[in-house]
């Protein structure tokens, strides 16, 4: 037997509940002919007869009667699947959820961007999901997650990389995510290197390369990402300093063990500079920390909606700001559809 076509069904149940062809086809808004036709091939698909026909009546046959309500709980489950559909559908055009990492809740670019979305677009709502960001591009890899806000670089890696899984408690590229996923930078920061504002280092505007010969380095810890923190580690090794990872390897306990120890630290530039310290561009040393919308594989709506907000926003904010002064922004290829 063929697979069973539900507008069939639905034909057969009409004339079932009319008694009639004609009535049955004036309520699906089709001729007579066509339903006639449908009755008439469903019988041939079944091997029997459906209804029992008469100059003035149309009657179910035993089979049909066996049948019909089968086909009545078919079709309500079919539309039943329709609704559900149509509600999904219309969910994805107007809610998505976003991740952003706790550490990124003040920063400038975030507050602004989603304070004007909410402005311009209160019909679509977001769920802001606030974990580690190892956690979030793990869920943008698997549509678990449709966009993201983060902090970091995009890395030349496998997806197989951000999605294995990892010891409970353990955290592994948390600034590093796909370079294939669509994103859009909203800001770039120069990395340097933190000092005390009273130190040799401190009083030099670009600290030089031999100045770091000898010199210990607060550095962040390999959780950050290998691709990311190696590049550094190589670099200040091959200047002669001296790159150590204290207890806590997150940016802000590396700063402040440079305060306490009266050492220096990376200083990746999205946090206030400590008192006493300060922040400066090393000779040779290029790398850069990206803040960037990230979108998910997920294909949806509402969230593609916020991205190409987003382009709009970035776009207009850098006409407003003179060129010397605009940062640095990156849109890659997207769907915005």
């Amino acid at each position: 037997m063929h697979h069973l076509d539900l507008k069939l069904l639905r034909s057969f149940a009409a004339v079932a509940s009319e008694a009639s062809v004609t009535r049955a086809a004036e309520r699906l808004n089709l001729t007579q002919p066509t339903v006639s036709g449908q009755i008439k091939e469903l019988e041939q698909t079944f091997g029997f007869l459906l209804f029992h026909r008469t100059s003035r009546r149309v009657t179910l046959s035993a089979q049909g009667e066996r049948l019909l309500p089968l086909v009545e709980s078919l079709i309500a489950s079919a539309e039943e699947v329709r609704r559900e559909a149509e509600t999904m559908q219309h969910a994805t055009g107007t809610r998505f959820r976003l991740g952003a990492a706790m550490y990124t809740m003040d920063f400038a670019d975030r507050v602004e961007l989603l304070d004007a979305f909410a402005i311009a677009r209160p019909d679509i709502r977001y769920t802001i999901d606030n974990r580690l960001q190892s956690d979030q591009v793990r869920d943008l890899l698997t549509d678990r997650l449709d966009a993201a806000l983060l902090l970091g670089v995009a890395a030349d890696l496998p997806t197989a990389e951000f999605v294995r899984d990892v010891p409970i408690g353990c955290i592994v590229n948390e600034v590093q995510y796909p370079a294939a996923l669509e994103r859009l930078t909203l800001r770039r920061q120069p990395i340097g290197l933190l000092v005390p504002e009273d130190s040799e280092l401190g009083r030099m505007d670009l600290i030089l390369r031999d100045a770091l010969a000898g010199r210990r380095v607060a550095m962040l810890s390999g959780e950050h990402g290998d691709g990311f923190i190696n590049p550094i580690v190589s670099f200040l090794l091959a200047v002669g300093a001296v790159p150590l990872t204290p207890a806590e390897g997150n940016a802000l306990a590396i700063e402040r063990y440079a305060l306490r120890t009266g050492t220096c630290s990376i200083g990746i530039g999205w946090f206030p500079v400590p008192a006493g310290m300060v922040l400066r561009p090393v000779e040779g040393m290029h790398f850069h920390m990206d803040f960037a919308l990230v979108l998910g594989t997920a294909a949806n709506k509402a969230a593609h909606r916020f991205f190409a907000f987003a382009k709009d926003w970035q776009d207009l904010r850098g006409a407003m700001v003179p060129p010397a002064e605009r940062t640095p922004s990156r849109l890659e290829p997207a769907l915005l559809h």
